[in-house]
């Protein structure tokens, strides 16, 4: 039996080999889908206080009469998004299958859409570039799923 062992493409941990991809793989969606869940259940949380936010935030912009359904949308991708990344993260490294993975994190790069277009109608550049780096690994993460 072999307790821990690093070939060329698989790493062994007690007889059992992990795909160096899919464990990439795995930690992305690990990373995305904590970011999102914790992101779309603090939402859920403090509801008033998010839709105080997002109410003020663009009360000056088109979207002013759609805050209450943005913020719905925007929690249930989130949230979506997140669960299927912790789950998907589970079952690529244990069973093979992308599938959730994938799903989840396309749903995850949707919800960054989403946030960048409201970031960028109210005028919060800074706010913006903070969703980027997310973007990125999102989008990195789907590449990954699909080498």
């Amino acid at each position: 039996m072999t307790l821990l062992g690093f070939g060329d493409e698989n790493l062994v941990f007690f007889d059992f080999k992990f795909s160096y991809m899919h464990i990439i793989a795995s930690f992305i969606s690990a990373f995305i889908g904590i970011v999102m869940t914790q992101s779309g259940f603090d939402k859920i949380f403090n509801w008033e206080g998010e839709l105080d936010f997002i109410t003020e935030k663009f009360s000056k912009t088109p979207l002013a009469n759609f805050s209450a359904f943005g913020l719905i949308q925007v929690t249930i991708f989130e949230i979506l998004s997140g669960l299927l990344s912790l789950f998907g993260g589970i079952r690529i490294l244990f069973y093979n299958e992308t599938s959730y993975g994938i799903m989840g994190l396309i749903l995850a790069a949707i919800s960054l859409c989403i946030l960048m277009l409201g970031q960028r109608i109210s005028k919060d550049y800074e706010g913006a570039a903070v969703l980027v780096p997310y973007f990125l690994l999102t989008m990195f993460g789907l590449f990954i799923y699909i080498s």
